[in-house]
């Protein structure tokens, strides 16, 4: 019987960790674009959570101005402006007069008093922690003078004309104090209630 004998057999290496180093970049290069994508993530979901805020306040601004509308064009006969938009239950709508006959572009929403909170006739809801308020001025259209548009429907002086009427609404998230501003106008033809 013829027997071999086998040297165990061993490697000789000379990498001294080369392979090791290069895994270590390889993983550090991983990790650094994975953070990166996290940081994109979270700054897109920071836009798109102030899209999401910024369209409520804005449809809860939308709302405001229709309440507004409603209640202003709603009456048979011309309302008369108010200094405040205070009264009980069932106050009348927040229609205020202009200071000192000049009509200003700011908005009055800094003044107690001064605007009425959004509460439809329907029982709609705000969105969950916003505010939204709303008050109405006459718009310029000549009605301080007793002017009308259209003189074929009389003076404003009778009642018998087209009043116009600015309505302002403000939206606010409580959380974060975050305000949308809306204006529009609105304009009805009375005539006396005929």
């Amino acid at each position: 019987m013829n027997h071999a004998y086998s040297k165990p057999f061993r490697i000789t290496s000379n990498q001294q960790g080369a392979a090791l180093f290069v895994a270590l970049i390889i993983l550090l290069v991983i990790t650094l674009l994975a953070l990166s994508g996290v940081r994109e993530v979270i700054l897109e979901s920071r836009i798109v959570g102030n899209l999401i805020e910024q369209q409520k306040l804005i449809t809860g601004a939308e709302s405001g101005l229709r309440d507004g509308e409603i209640n202003i064009v709603k009456p048979i006969t011309p309302l008369e402006p108010t200094s405040t938009c205070t009264g009980g239950t069932n106050p009348p709508p927040c229609l205020l007069k202009l200071t000192g006959n000049v009509y200003s572009y700011g908005f009055l929403f800094g003044t107690s008093g001064k605007y009425r909170p959004y509460k439809p006739a329907d029982g709609t809801q705000n969105n969950l922690n916003t505010s939204v308020n709303w008050y109405a001025m006459p718009a310029p259209s000549g009605g301080q003078d007793g002017e009308s548009e259209n003189p074929e429907y009389g003076s404003m002086f009778t009642g018998n004309a087209t009043f116009r009427y600015e309505v302002n609404s403000k939206s606010t998230n409580t959380n974060s104090n975050n305000s949308v501003y809306l204006r529009s106008t609105t304009a009805k033809l009375f005539d006396a209630g005929n």
